[in-house]
């Protein structure tokens, strides 16, 4: 009787594989811990000026997780003939980089942002948008404001 050496090889390799390719792989990974503190915008309003429209704000990022402010602004019409219920649409209108290196700016700082562009008579809702340096950001406090 003849053996066949590739025959041989080829069922030890499947063999190996089938033995070390089965089974578990390790023991499942937590995602990373949530830090307990996120990034809060307090005290929002918008202030109507003489010609500009002024953002007023307190940021308080104690695990100086934001690296930028977005600043956006929707027209909700003219003041009593606003659409309440209406989707809004939100264009950037600006941005303010918060990322400091001095530890002492990430407890609480009170930040402010003025629109130029704003037009009187018009009825505006502000939105904040705190985005980290990878990009990812998200929605943290929107403010309303008529114009006079």
């Amino acid at each position: 009787m003849r053996k066949h050496p590739v025959r041989s090889s080829v069922l030890l390799v499947l063999f190996l594989v089938a033995l070390t390719g089965c089974g578990v792989k390790g023991n499942p990974v937590p995602y990373p811990a949530i830090p307990a503190i996120k990034p809060v915008i307090e005290k929002m309003e918008a202030v109507s000026m003489e010609e500009d429209v002024l953002l007023k704000w307190n940021l308080q990022d104690k695990n100086g997780l934001i690296s930028y402010i977005k600043i956006e602004r929707s027209d909700a019409g003219q003041p009593g003939n606003e659409c309440k219920d209406c989707p809004r649409t939100f264009n950037w209108i600006g941005q303010i980089k918060v990322k400091e290196e001095k530890p002492a700016d990430k407890e609480k700082r009170e930040l402010s942002f003025t629109d130029t562009n704003a037009i009187k008579g018009k009825t505006y809702n502000y939105r904040l948008m705190l985005c980290e340096e990878n990009g990812n950001c998200s929605e943290a406090a929107t403010a309303e404001i008529n114009f006079k």
